[in-house]
């Protein structure tokens, strides 16, 4: 069966400064001078996606020609609706009443089996036998599993929106140790806030 390969997208960088893959995969739509872009342009970024997060190898996820399309709807539809948690997460708001079902469907769509491995000397490891999925399928159990982790182990009141509310969109899980970070990436919007500070502090002195 012919898989796709398609041609890669002309598209920016993807962005992994979430602390947590659930929060990546969120922060593949992003703000380009406040209007929304899209990072997810063709099945072969979710594919480059879940590579790059060490999430899933790409052979698993090849398509038959012609399914590249409805795939990357079938994510974009899962992200849209982890971004509408999100957002009523960061609002005080609660994880609506569908959302765990609909995750609940997705990771009943695999099997798989642990097994006990010695980890060193001493130590031991759990390791996760491989999906039987494929494609889509896979993928979408890949970014439910991860959004199901994040909601079962996350202290969900250090999820933040960066706070560059103006232009940014993107979220993070704030790991550091006084959990007081406010931006998405300090060399970003961190920066752009300071410049905009001084020039607001000058423009004050001159009047």
């Amino acid at each position: 069966m012919p898989s796709t390969k398609e041609t890669r997208t002309h598209r920016p960088e993807f962005i992994f400064i979430g602390g947590h893959p659930a929060i990546d995969f969120a922060n593949t739509l992003v703000a380009d001078r406040g209007l929304p872009q899209e990072l997810l342009l063709s099945w072969s970024d979710v594919v480059d996606w879940l590579s790059r997060a060490k999430l899933c190898p790409d052979a698993s996820l090849d398509l038959p020609v012609g399914r590249g399309v409805k795939a990357l709807e079938s994510v974009i539809e899962l992200r849209r609706a982890w971004e509408r948690v999100l957002s009523q997460l960061v609002s005080g708001g609660k994880v609506s009443a569908a959302f765990p079902g609909r995750l609940n469907a997705l990771l009943a769509t695999d099997t798989f089996h642990e097994t006990l491995h010695r980890d060193g000397k001493k130590g031991f490891r759990l390791v996760r036998s491989s999906s039987q999925l494929h494609g889509e399928r896979l993928a979408l159990a890949v970014f439910a599993r991860e959004i199901a982790l994040f909601l079962a182990a996350a202290n969900l009141s250090y999820l933040h929106r960066c706070a560059n509310t103006r232009s940014c969109v993107l979220y993070f899980y704030d790991t550091t140790k006084n959990h007081r970070r406010q931006w998405c990436s300090v060399a970003a919007c961190g920066n752009r806030h300071k410049v905009a500070a001084f020039r607001r502090r000058r423009a004050t002195a001159h009047r």
